[in-house]
């Protein structure tokens, strides 16, 4: 039986239309009766906690999608390419001999098995969560390096020369992936890495500072994209230097075009304004 969003309790409703919220495709009206929920203290922070687990979600489904040559080499374990054919040209054969019925009671099974896939194809991979969303996955890819950074980078290197030969000489980046030209006194490069999330690449680079106090770390992200395509958020202006801003329970993130088609996003625990000063520090050194 159908509920309309009027028939739902406040909790119901939330959860019912929450994803959607967060997509920006709710309807007015309901849109009128969540946007209230969510100022009171019980739910205000909902959404950050529902996006941080969605994206990791996503991430992990990632690591169980296989591209075509996986699914051949799979096949192949299992079955011989020669074999393969011989059992395929077996079974034409059986077939044709066959029971008209039988042929057709095994089409019908065969249907329902590929129209059972499609379904589960549509409803865990539709396009809207194939879309690529910088904030969440760059976010929840940051704690994920500063929690283990070796596990994450391709390139551990504190040498930016060799960090930026790797970034240039990468295969099948569709734009100029960026380092920031200059970072303050006592920050160094720690190593670098691409991200394939099927939908877009990005380009990561780590600078941590050690010290008497524990290490710290941020990360400069560069993609290909323009800063309009980011959620609308209140724009900075540092000399000169345009940018947005956003937050989450543990990061700040700061976002800037960097290039042409090219778009920088700066993560780290430091304050947004002192983000934004190592962003502009760096235009400056590159000018």
């Amino acid at each position: 039986m159908a509920f309309s969003p009027t028939e739902l309790k406040n909790e119901d409703l939330l959860y019912s239309y929450l994803d959607e919220y967060l997509d920006g495709e709710l309807t007015p009206d309901v849109l009128a009766k969540i946007e209230p929920l969510l100022q009171t203290p019980e739910y205000s922070g909902l959404p950050g906690r529902f996006q941080a687990l969605r994206g990791k979600l996503q991430l992990a489904m990632q690591s169980y999608y296989l591209k075509e040559d996986e699914l051949s080499a799979l096949n192949a374990l299992v079955m011989p390419p020669s074999e393969k054919q011989k059992a395929e040209a077996t079974s034409i054969e059986a077939l044709s001999r066959g029971n008209i019925n039988s042929f057709y009671r095994r089409g019908a099974v065969l249907l329902l098995i590929v129209v059972a896939i499609g379904a589960s194809v549509w409803k865990f991979g539709r396009t809207k969560e194939r879309k690529f969303r910088p904030l969440e996955y760059l976010g929840y890819e940051a704690l994920a390096m500063e929690e283990d950074a070796q596990e994450r980078l391709n390139l551990p290197s504190h040498d930016p020369v060799e960090v930026r030969q790797y970034l240039e000489s990468y295969p099948g980046l569709e734009f100029k992936a960026q380092m920031l030209a200059g970072v303050p006194a006592g920050w160094q490069i720690d190593g670098a890495t691409v991200i394939d999330y099927e939908v877009a690449k990005v380009a990561a680079v780590m600078y941590e500072r050690g010290g008497a106090k524990a290490k710290e770390s941020f990360f400069f992200f560069s993609f290909a994209g323009e800063l309009s395509d980011l959620p609308a958020s209140e724009p900075g202006n540092m000399r000169g230097l345009i940018f947005q801003t956003y937050a989450s329970n543990e990061l700040n993130l700061v976002a800037w075009q960097v290039a042409p088609g090219v778009v920088a996003l700066l993560v780290g625990r430091r304050s947004a304004p002192e983000l934004a000063e190592i962003a502009l520090a760096s235009r400056s050194a590159k000018d």
